[in-house]
C-alpha cells in the first residue's frame, strides 16, 4: 500500500493558514491574511507571498504546492521557499511520499530540471498520471546526453538487475552509444564477488553499457569520483536499485563464488543458536551529537542498548548524521527507532523497526520494507498484523531503572532538588500543550521545564530550558503531581507516553491526558478529558497526599516488574534470533 500525496483542494482558510504556518514560517497573524488572498486572490499579492510569485506567479498552483509541501519537523530551515530556491538542487524531499529523483528519472523523464520537481508535479504531473514515488521501472531510452549508473551492493541484486538492463538495452529503441544517441549506461558493482558485472559482462557489448566493478571496501566519495570520473557525461544519473515485484530469476552465466554467502549463512546459524553474539546497529533519529541531549528518542537509545550489551549483545548507537555511514565490521540486525525520521534498511544485515510515535506519518509500504516491526502499542499492532501478519508485533516503550530507579545512591540528588507541587517537563512542539495551558488557566503554580516556550503564556512560569536526563528521576520524586500529555494521534493509537513509564519508575505521581490503552495501569493512572477534569484532579490529589502515595507505589511495582529495558531487550533478541 502506498502513501498517497493530499488532495489538492481539501483546505479551507483555516487549515491552509495552519500550512502556511508550517510550511512558509509565517506568523499566524500573516498566514491567515495570506490564506484568504489565496483562497479568493483578488488584486495584489500580500507581502508575505510575493517572494513565492516570481517563482509560481499563478495562485491556485502555489496553494497546490502548500497543501503538498510537508518539511522535516525537526528541520527549522525547510520551508517551501527554500526548497523552490536552493533545497531541490540538492536533492532534499519536499515531502515524504515524494521521491525527487525517482520522479524526474522514472515519471517525467526531465534530463535537466530547472525548476523544483515537486513544482512540475503540482502543475501538470499529477493530473497527468505520473507517480511522485514510483515503484515501477520506466523506459529511459529517450533521455540522451546523460550518464545512467545502476549500482549492484548485492549479490542478490543481480538477477532484478539484469531483468531491467535487458527491458532497456535490449529494446529496439535503446540506440547504441557509438551512433551517439540514448543515454550512456554504467553499471556499477560494489558487490562482493561482483556478481552482477561478471553476468552483465557476458550479455552486453561495451557498446551499450560499461561496466565498472570496484572493491566493495571503497569509500562513497571514492566511489563518486570514480563514476565521474569513467562517465562520458557531466549530468549524471544514479538510478534506484530495481525490484520489480515480477522480475523473472536470470541464472548469471558465469560461476559465482560462493564463500560470502556460505559465510553469512554459516554466521547465520550460529547467530540462530545463540553461539554468537550479534552485532546489532540502533538507528537514532536524534540529529547529532551536538542536540543529542535534547532528543528523549537519544537516552531512549542508549539505555536500550547498555540492556542489548548486558544480555551478550555487541550494540552501537548511529545518530541520524551517520545513517549512511558504513560500520566496520557490518552489523548483523539493524533498528531504527522510528520517529519523526524514516531510513530505507540496506539489503544484508536482518531489519528491524521500533514504531515508537506518530503512527500516521508510517505508511504500510515503509513497514513492508522490514523483517519485522515492534509497535509501541497494543491496539495499533493487532490493526497491522491483519495486513502484515505475524512480521509485525506489540513491544511497548519502557523505563531504565538505572536512570529512575530510587536508590542510596540518589538520596544526595534528591535532597538537592526543588520539590515542585505540580511539575511539567517537555518542549512547546510550538503548538498548544492543553494540559499546560489548562492548569496556568485554573491559577495551579505550574514549574515548566522545557524549550520554546518563549512568547507563550507558559514562559513565565519556565524554570529552565533544559533538564539533564540523569537528574529527571528526583525532579518526578519530589514533585507533587507530574503532568503527562500525548499528541493526538498518539493517544488516540494507544502509543503510551514514555514519561509515565519514567514518573512510575523514579516513584513519582503523574496525572495524564486520556489515551487508548490506558487499561495496562489498571485504574491507578488518574486521566482527564478536559481541563475542567484537569482542575478537579490537580486539586483533589494535592489535598490528598496518602492516596498519592498510594498509587505511586503501585505503578512504581508495575513498571518494575514488566516495563524494564532488561524485559524489552530479551523479547527483542527471542524475535531476532528467528530471523537470522
Amino acid at each position: 500500500m502506498r502513501r498517497e500525496p493530499p488532495v489538492f483542494s481539501i483546505f479551507d482558510t483555516d487549515s491552509l493558514a495552519i500550512r502556511l504556518e508550517r510550511a512558509c514560517a509565517l506568523p499566524a497573524t500573516q498566514a491567515r491574511d495570506a490564506a484568504r488572498w489565496l483562497m479568493a486572490p483578488q488584486g495584489d499579492w500580500p507581502e508575505a507571498l510575493a517572494p513565492y510569485q516570481g517563482l509560481c506567479p499563478d495562485p491556485e498552483l502555489l496553494r497546490r504546492l502548500i497543501c503538498c509541501f510537508e518539511p522535516d519537523p525537526e528541520n527549522p530551515n525547510a520551508t517551501l521557499l527554500r526548497h523552490l530556491t536552493t533545497g531541490w538542487q540538492q536533492g532534499e524531499a519536499p515531502a515524504p511520499w515524494f521521491d525527487p529523483m525517482g520522479y524526474e528519472v522514472l515519471s517525467a523523464a526531465r534530463r535537466a530540471p530547472e525548476e523544483a520537481s515537486i513544482l512540475h508535479y503540482v502543475r501538470e504531473g499529477g493530473q497527468a498520471g505520473l507517480d511522485p514515488d514510483p515503484g515501477t521501472i520506466c523506459n529511459l531510452s529517450e533521455l540522451t546526453g546523460c550518464s545512467l549508473v545502476v549500482t549492484a551492493q548485492t549479490p542478490e541484486d543481480c538477477a532484478p538487475l539484469l531483468a531491467f538492463l535487458d527491458t532497456h538495452l535490449a529494446s529496439p529503441q535503446a540506440s547504441p552509444l557509438a551512433a551517439g544517441d540514448g543515454p550512456e549506461w554504467i553499471l556499477f558493482d560494489t558487490s562482493a564477488g561482483h556478481a552482477t558485472a561478471r553476468a552483465a559482462a557476458g550479455t552486453y557489448d561495451k557498446t551499450k553499457m560499461r561496466i565498472l566493478a570496484a572493491d566493495p571496501a571503497l569509500a562513497p566519495e571514492d566511489r563518486a569520483a570514480l563514476v565521474r570520473r569513467e562517465a562520458a557525461h557531466p549530468h549524471i544519473l544514479y538510478l534506484p536499485t530495481p525490484l520489480p515485484a515480477d522480475a523473472p530469476p536470470v541464472a548469471p552465466p558465469l560461476a559465482l563464488p560462493a564463500a560470502p554467502d556460505v559465510q553469512r549463512a554459516n554466521r547465520r546459524d550460529r547467530l540462530r543458536r545463540g553461539e554468537l553474539a550479534p552485532r546489532i546497529l540502533i538507528r537514532c533519529p536524534a540529529p547529532d551529537l551536538a542536540r543529542a541531549h535534547r532528543w528523549g528518542d537519544f537516552h531512549f537509545a542508549e539505555s536500550l542498548a547498555a540492556a542489548l550489551r548486558r544480555a551478550g549483545c555487541d550494540t552501537k548507537v548511529a545518530l541520524a548524521e551517520d545513517w549512511q555511514t558504513e560500520t566496520d565490521p557490518p552489523p548483523d540486525a539493524t533498528l531504527l527507532l522510528r520517529g519523526v525520521r524514516r531510513c530505507r534498511p540496506r539489503p544484508g544485515p536482518v531489519n528491524l523497526m521500533w514504531m515508537l510515535s506518530h503512527p500516521d506519518r508510517i505508511a504500510l509500504d515503509e513497514l513492508a520494507r522490514y523483517d519485522h516491526v515492534f509497535v509501541a502499542s497494543l491496539s495499533h499492532a493487532r490493526a497491522l498484523s491483519r495486513t502484515l501478519g505475524n512480521r509485525v508485533s506489540a513491544l511497548l516503550q519502557c523505563s531504565d531503572p538505572d536512570r529512575f530507579l530510587p536508590d542510596a545512591a540518589s538520596a544526595e540528588t534528591d535532597a538537592a532538588t526543588p520539590a515542585h507541587p505540580l511539575l511539567f517537563v517537555g518542549n512547546s512542539r510550538k503548538a498548544e500543550r492543553w494540559v499546560v495551558s489548562a492548569a496556568i488557566a485554573a491559577g495551579h503554580d505550574l514549574a515548566l521545564y522545557g524549550a520554546e516556550w518563549e512568547g507563550t503564556p507558559a514562559a513565565r512560569y519556565l524554570r529552565a530550558e533544559n533538564l539533564p536526563n540523569t537528574q529527571l528521576g528526583s525532579y518526578y520524586r519530589r514533585a507533587g503531581i507530574v503532568l503527562n500529555d500525548h499528541w493526538p494521534d498518539m493517544a488516540a493509537r494507544g502509543f503510551v507516553s514514555n514519561r509515565l513509564f519514567d514518573v512510575a519508575m523514579a516513584r513519582g505521581f503523574p496525572i495524564s491526558d486520556s489515551f487508548d490503552g490506558a487499561g495496562m495501569f489498571f485504574g491507578l493512572l488518574p486521566q482527564v478529558r478536559d481541563a475542567a477534569e484537569l482542575d478537579r484532579a490537580i486539586r483533589y490529589f494535592t489535598a490528598n497526599p496518602s492516596e498519592r502515595t498510594r498509587r505511586a507505589d503501585a505503578l512504581h511495582r508495575l513498571v518494575r516488574q514488566r516495563h524494564d529495558f532488561g524485559n524489552r531487550a530479551a523479547l527483542l533478541l527471542a524475535r531476532l534470533r528467528k530471523l537470522f
